[in-house]
């Protein structure tokens, strides 16, 4: 089989996630070749390809790129994704889409809508299922290791951007990136912990939300003075699942040192961080008893271990493309996560618990 051939769209005019998806098909390169680019920017394509030592293709216009592969990564500002998507789908590509989706659920509709016309391949980028220790935690709960799940607590988000002399990014305008810290990290973070816990606790039920902006304007990047910032630096959410477990999250670009996850339910406890994503501490007891001895870490079996671990989602990519089957983070999934988001929004500016 020859190797698919696969394009970029978006190469970021700062901070942006094509480094990644680069290294992720180099990684498949038995079974994938990177061949071109795109960037809405004149001449930054060519330049980022030569900061970066990649021979491929510079294409001056979307269609240039779609015609020269046969698979796509979308990693452009959350506002563009949509229009990509479905030019993308109509010319018979398959797509990975970085998330979220879009800005807001009914956005997310169109993607869902026009990909049931075709059976190529359909993807949204939630990379963070890769990481080797949510997947063994997964495990554990799916096999009843914790028994009935009684709470989740998760952290994510950065550092970067707690510089106030770091420009206004398109991230931080509402208009190209909807909600800001709560898109960013919180639908990775709902997205984990659904998967997660959804055999064990089932539906989300309920969802409450706290946000702030606490760095108000910036320097613009075009242009001079100073523009407002006009989606969330920080979020704090909850949901509640349908067995009663309770999820709580915050997310911030301000500053979060480490990507962390706590679950605790009635079989013990299990405790990640990011800077060991292939070990998990634990402390198991018996369901009907108490906590006895001390916790300790196990290391992810050696099966599990993708190494970086965003590789996994381009090689799930590659995989289902050769396979001709579908994703389970699929466009469906991103619509639903983002119907969540919208859900806790709604809470946000309501101040109220809203029932899903």
């Amino acid at each position: 089989m020859e190797k698919i051939k696969v394009g970029i769209v978006g190469t970021g005019y700062t901070v942006g996630m094509a480094d990644a998806h680069v290294k992720g098909y180099q990684y498949c390169k038995e079974d994938c070749e990177l061949t071109a680019l795109y960037d809405i920017v004149p001449g930054r394509s060519r330049e980022w390809a030569g900061e970066k030592g990649l021979d491929v293709k510079i294409c001056e216009t979307f269609d240039e790129l779609l015609d020269s592969v046969e698979a796509v990564s979308i990693v452009t500002p959350n506002y563009a994704h949509v229009p990509l998507v479905i030019r993308a789908l109509e010319k018979g590509k398959h797509v990975l889409c970085e998330k979220p989706l879009s800005i807001s659920s009914d956005a997310c509709m169109e993607a869902v809508s026009y990909g049931k016309c075709t059976d190529r391949v359909k993807m949204i980028g939630f990379s963070y299922r890769g990481i080797p220790a949510v997947r063994w935690m997964k495990q554990q709960i799916d096999e009843g290791r914790l028994g009935h799940i009684f709470t989740w607590r998760e952290t994510l988000g950065g550092c970067r951007i707690a510089n106030p002399k770091v420009k206004l990014e398109w991230r931080m305008q509402k208009d190209l990136s909807g909600t800001g810290a709560l898109a960013d990290f919180g639908c990775h973070m709902l997205d984990l912990c659904d998967w997660t816990l959804h055999n064990a606790s089932g539906e989300i039920k309920e969802v409450q939300g706290l946000v702030s902006t606490t760095i108000p304007e910036r320097d613009k990047i075009f242009g001079e003075g100073k523009g407002a910032v006009t989606n969330d630096d920080n979020a704090a959410f909850n949901v509640k699942f349908e067995s009663g477990t309770l999820a709580s999250f915050v997310a911030s670009r301000l500053g979060v040192l480490r990507h962390t996850i706590e679950v605790y339910g009635e079989g013990g406890m299990m405790l990640f961080r990011d800077d060991k994503p292939d070990e998990v501490e634990v402390f198991f007891k018996e369901k009907d008893g108490g906590y006895n001895g001390s916790a300790e870490v196990v290391k992810v079996p050696e099966e599990l271990v993708v190494a970086p671990w965003f590789n996994a989602e381009i090689a799930e990519f590659i995989q289902c493309i050769k396979t001709g089957h579908q994703p389970e983070r699929n466009f469906e999934r991103a619509l639903y996560i983002q119907q969540i988001l919208d859900k806790v929004l709604e809470s946000c500016e309501t101040g109220r618990t809203i029932e899903l």
